[in-house]
């Protein structure tokens, strides 16, 4: 007589064994042959990014998954996100709109633009000799304090 345990395993083992065959669908991989003159180069200044793990790797999965988007790349320390397309594929636009409605409009995007240093203006005298002599650097650092882990704090109440 068959039992209830003999019926459930035989299910089990029937759909581990569907489950791991070949499937005879195959799935379509895009790949797009970006020219040197449709290639463009984009960066951006991402503001309201809170973390690298979430929010950076986010923008630049949901960005990479683009049609015509060669390379992305986010980084949340600088906040600058580098994007690599084929202009005859996807417009700078279209890639601005995808990044400004990730998390309900969380992230705002500007342009991009390098830092330059003090020194690097001076030696290349970009800035007025009296001008040197008036700027100092000052630095300044803010008090720091740590959250206490309420776990324990817990724990130490037992």
């Amino acid at each position: 007589m068959i039992t209830v345990k003999k019926i459930f395993t035989l299910m089990f083992v029937v759909s581990v064994v569907s489950s791991c065959g070949s499937s005879s669908e195959q799935t379509e991989i895009n790949s797009t042959e970006v020219t040197t003159e449709n290639l463009t180069i984009a960066d951006y200044a991402i503001e309201g990014m809170v973390c690298a793990m979430g929010c950076a790797a986010t923008i630049e999965k949901d960005i990479a998954s683009l049609t015509g988007v060669v390379n992305s790349d986010v980084d949340y320390e600088t906040g600058k996100a580098h994007f690599e397309f084929d202009a005859a594929a996807i417009s700078e636009k279209e890639i601005i709109v995808k990044i400004e409605s990730i998390a309900d409009g969380q992230y705002k995007v500007n342009n991009w633009v390098e830092a330059i240093r003090v020194e690097e203006l001076i030696e290349n005298k970009e800035v007025d000799a009296s001008e040197e002599s008036e700027r100092t650097i000052t630095n300044v650092s803010l008090p720091s304090f740590k959250i206490p882990n309420l776990f324990t704090l817990l724990l130490d109440q037992i």
